[in-house]
């Protein structure tokens, strides 16, 4: 076993404070189609530390271009040095604020940028008359820890969920569905 993949187990429990470099060389925007070729291997590097819970891929064109295509939904891709080094999905809609893919290429990862991804999807939420932001994660991949250093509460946890889209169900996982009140 390579020690990349031994490392992909290892789960992150605490968000890393951004670095100041990181900080001041990243740039948000929202993404358009055109950025979908681009964003699917980073997403899917990404989520190779969730390979033994969720096996890859995590996303392919044609789904992440419906989301991004999609009304309620918001792509924000941050990038440093005008190429993308992360990316999260905010979808607002008649149940409120919520988050997910936050993606950080492997490159970029360990010097606080999905931090720096979470609070611009925070500010988005906020500007949109949010008040508060959720998300929903597998247990098993350690992110609720994570998840948990920067603000956001357990509200409740399913055992022997499925994630499932129109292509693929993986699973069974725990579902754990966090909160964090941003206003």
């Amino acid at each position: 076993m390579s020690q990349r993949s031994l490392e992909a187990r290892e789960p992150v429990a605490r968000a890393k404070r951004p670095e100041s470099h990181t900080r001041d060389r990243v740039r948000f925007r929202t993404a358009t189609a055109a950025d979908v070729p681009a964003l699917v291997p980073l997403i899917n590097a990404a989520y190779l530390r969730e390979a033994h819970v969720l096996p890859p891929p995590r996303i392919d064109e044609e789904l992440l271009g419906e989301e991004i295509a999609e009304k309620t939904s918001r792509m924000i891709v941050a990038e440093i040095s005008g190429e993308p080094a992360g990316c999260i999905c905010l979808r607002i809609d008649a149940r409120g604020a919520h988050f997910g893919v936050l993606a950080v290429a492997p490159d970029h990862q360990g010097v606080g940028l999905a931090p720096l991804l979470v609070g611009e999807a925070e500010r988005r939420a906020l500007a949109e008359g949010q008040d508060v932001l959720r998300l929903d994660c597998a247990k098993e991949t350690g992110m609720p820890a994570y998840y948990a250093s920067l603000g956001y509460e357990i509200e409740k946890e399913t055992p022997g969920h499925f994630y499932q889209n129109r292509k693929v169900r993986k699973g069974p996982i725990t579902r754990v569905d966090m909160m964090k009140r941003i206003r």
